[in-house]
């Protein structure tokens, strides 16, 4: 059931879904500049270079904004060199800097939820939720993590709040699948055993 469930939602639900709909706030010229350095040191694949760089922008930042901004780079190049602890690091100021930053609250969730905190991954995830309700990634994300614990009709409530956004086709028959995978599986834990 959970795999299919998984299954379910992986390939619909999640898919093809859009970054959140707010638009990044641009930081300071200076800070534009090594940001765009630290790139195209990583682009070049010299991933000390750009650590440094990206590193060096948002302690130099002359503001919130431009420091959030350059944490947020830092820590999607670490998520995507796969060193979660220091992502998570990263996101952690972002959202300190950044508190209405709903990708960050998205992004530190999931990186929560993989380092196995799944408590602190749910109050990101709501966080993301609470700041964009009409944003379907967070909702996606906390319902996978619900259905991982195993948490039926706490899952269900995501899924059909999900189900009432304005959503791509093939997601909403996702969630339309995975809400019918998650209502069996809630009248089969109520059914009395046997």
């Amino acid at each position: 059931m959970v795999a299919a469930l998984g299954a379910a939602l992986l390939t619909g639900a999640c898919g093809r879904s859009a970054p959140p709909a707010a638009v990044e706030p641009r930081a300071g010229a200076a800070t534009e500049r090594l940001l765009a350095a630290a790139r195209a040191e990583e682009r070049a694949r010299r991933y000390d270079r750009a650590r440094a760089l990206y590193r060096q922008a948002a302690r130099e930042a002359p503001d919130r904004v431009s420091a959030a901004r350059a944490w947020r780079e830092l820590a999607r190049a670490l998520l995507f060199w796969g060193q979660l602890t220091d992502g998570e690091a990263a996101l952690r100021r972002t959202v300190e800097l950044a508190p209405g930053d709903v990708g960050a609250w998205h992004d530190l969730g999931v990186v929560l939820s993989q380092r196995g905190d799944r408590a602190g991954a749910e109050r990101a995830l709501r966080r993301a939720i609470s700041l964009a309700p009409d944003e379907p990634r967070p909702r996606v994300a906390l319902g996978a993590l619900l259905v991982r614990e195993r948490r039926w009709r706490d899952a269900l409530v995501e899924y059909r709040a999900l189900g009432r956004l304005a959503l791509p086709e093939r997601t909403r028959t996702a969630v339309a699948r995975a809400i019918e995978l998650l209502e069996a599986e809630a009248a089969r834990e109520r059914a009395p055993r046997p």
